[in-house]
């Protein structure tokens, strides 16, 4: 996903305003700097830096997608030795394991039986019998 660029609200409304101001007097001065073309100046010293931020994040969003691209490449290569390091020494083997690998055993896990569930009596016994007789 590419990062948003941004727009300027400011700079879109000094554009109007340079306009405006220019409408009643090209050559508006204040005093002290604040004037017709020190505006233009500074509306054309904003634009040109918005343009440098949004060129900016556009290289950064390429830069982003080629380190992805990049680290897709050694992900795939570093399974690739894995494998062919496998198919060499067998996923069993002490090379394996040095080589990252987790060494597998032969050997299948016992799987553990159920524990011995209670039996019911279908027959109640002679304790139960008597007790129920001389209620």
């Amino acid at each position: 996903m590419s990062r948003r660029k941004r727009n300027s609200l400011p700079l879109e409304k000094a554009q109007q305003r340079i306009a405006s101001l220019k409408s009643v007097s090209p050559n508006f001065d204040l005093g002290n700097g604040v004037s017709i073309p020190a505006f233009a100046a500074l509306i054309e010293q904003t634009r040109t830096q918005l343009e440098i931020y949004n060129t900016s994040l556009s290289l950064i969003d390429q830069s982003k997608n080629r380190v992805g691209e990049l680290e897709q490449s050694l992900s795939d290569m570093s399974e690739r030795l894995l494998s062919g390091c496998a198919s060499v020494y067998g996923r069993t083997s002490e090379e394996y394991e040095m080589a990252g690998g987790k060494k597998r055993d032969r050997r299948r896990a016992t799987r553990k039986s159920a524990p011995d569930q209670p039996t019911v009596a279908t027959e109640p016994d002679e304790s139960t019998a008597a007790t129920e007789t001389a209620a």
